[in-house]
């Protein structure tokens, strides 16, 4: 009767408490005499679901993730080039990062494991690559029309993080106003810009092995020990448009403008896996099990933001240093180095 009431009990608790975790159990050892039984199994879901469904909430970390990302992706063409004749190259990377504090970015695997949820992202593209051409040279414009076909990827591993993406896309650049002045001091006039870039991205990380999880029912006492293993992946359609201006003194460029980017479709899940040892206290034979969930990250659609940047120039070589910020109350920032050729 006592087993009755504790598998009618146990059948409440997963019908009010809904697993969102899936947790699955390998075979027992025949020396466990059959302990672990299905009522145990049920509790021991549970407790999985009591202990890590905080990771479960994981929006703010996936916005932060396309945040970052899509700063990344849109980055990487010179912008200090504008007004060349023919054709510009340029060779690029940069580094994008979503945080509350950068202060925390250190800290963030054991931020994320106290609290579940954190705003933190990063977007990186080490190899870029940029080829455009002055369409309205063809026809004999007086004002340039630059056509941009960009791309860039990645893939790197540092301490706990492993990191991928790529980023393929391309920028219309017209001259609204053309260059004032002569010599060695220009305004560079206004020049706006739209575009389309697809980018993806996927970061890995451990996060340490958590607290023992117990359950003890009757003399039998288990422990279910495990790492958690998480990845984010993200995938966004990001829509740029932009002015910028700028003063160009002798061989220096120094330059700035405010945009914004339209950012839709794609993908935004957080996933945890783990590979857990079970225990049965006062025997040497372990079982296993396989812990698995995810989560659709929130995204944000519209964000506005501005760069500024110093650019260095001697005949056809420029290297620019740009820096990009979303206009809000986090850190959401990238910056980055560029050089290339322009004729």
């Amino acid at each position: 009767m006592k087993k009755v009431l504790i598998a009618v009990l146990l059948t409440v608790m997963v019908i009010v408490n809904v697993s969102a975790i899936d947790v699955k159990f390998g075979p027992v050892p025949a020396s466990w005499g059959g302990a672990l039984t299905d009522e145990i199994k049920t509790e021991l879901t549970n407790k999985v679901n009591e202990r890590y469904g905080k990771y479960e909430k994981g929006g703010d970390f996936g916005r932060a993730m396309t945040n970052s990302g899509s700063l990344a992706a849109t980055s990487g063409y010179m912008r200090s080039s504008n007004g060349y004749d023919w054709i510009s190259v340029a060779l690029s990377a940069n580094m994008a990062v979503g945080c509350d504090n950068p202060n925390e970015i250190k800290d963030f695997i054991d931020n994320f494991r106290d609290d579940g949820d954190v705003y933190f992202g990063v977007g990186a593209q080490l190899i870029n690559a940029a080829v455009g051409f002055n369409v309205g040279q063809l026809f004999k414009w007086e004002h340039g029309l630059y056509l941009t076909l960009k791309g860039g990827l990645l893939k790197y591993s540092y301490k706990d993080y492993d990191f991928e993406s790529y980023n393929l896309g391309f920028m219309v650049n017209y001259q609204l106003v053309n260059y004032v002045g002569s010599g060695a001091i220009k305004w560079r006039g206004l020049n706006v810009g739209a575009g389309f870039t697809y980018y993806s991205s996927k970061m890995d990380f451990t996060v340490d092995k958590l607290e023992t999880i117990k359950v003890t029912v009757g003399a039998n006492k288990f422990r279910y020990d495990a790492d958690l293993d998480v990845e984010a992946e993200t995938s966004r359609c990001v829509i740029p448009v932009e002015i910028t201006t700028g003063v160009k003194l002798a061989i220096v460029d120094i330059f700035g403008g405010i945009g914004a980017d339209f950012m839709f479709g794609g993908k935004n899940e957080l996933t945890a896996d783990s590979d857990a040892v079970v225990t049965l206290e006062g025997n040497d034979d372990k079982s296993s099990s396989k812990l698995h969930m995810s989560k659709d990250g929130d995204d944000d659609n519209f964000r506005m933001k501005f760069t500024v940047g110093i650019a260095f120039s001697l005949g056809p070589v420029h290297i620019e240093i740009p820096y990009t910020q979303y206009f809000d109350e986090k850190l959401n920032s990238c910056v980055g180095v560029i050089g290339g050729v322009a004729f």
